[in-house]
């Protein structure tokens, strides 16, 4: 059974709540295990948050508006 896309990314962030990520990391990090399709959804979501990084729990809700 594959991991989910909330799995995979909790996987990047190490479980590390204090963990911010960029665009291009996100990219980097993800790119062989999402479709890129939704790898391109996820991005233009955490570019619409007009902040340069992330953390864990702003990723996880952008990933899940973007199903």
């Amino acid at each position: 059974m594959e991991p989910t896309s909330q799995e995979l990314l909790a996987d990047l962030y190490g479980h590390d709540q204090d963990a911010h990520f960029d665009t291009m990391q996100l990219r980097e990090g993800l790119a062989h295990q999402m479709a890129p399709a939704q790898l391109d959804k996820f991005i233009a979501a955490v570019e619409g948050t007009g902040d340069r990084a992330v953390d864990l729990e702003t990723a996880m809700s952008l990933l899940n508006t973007i199903r």
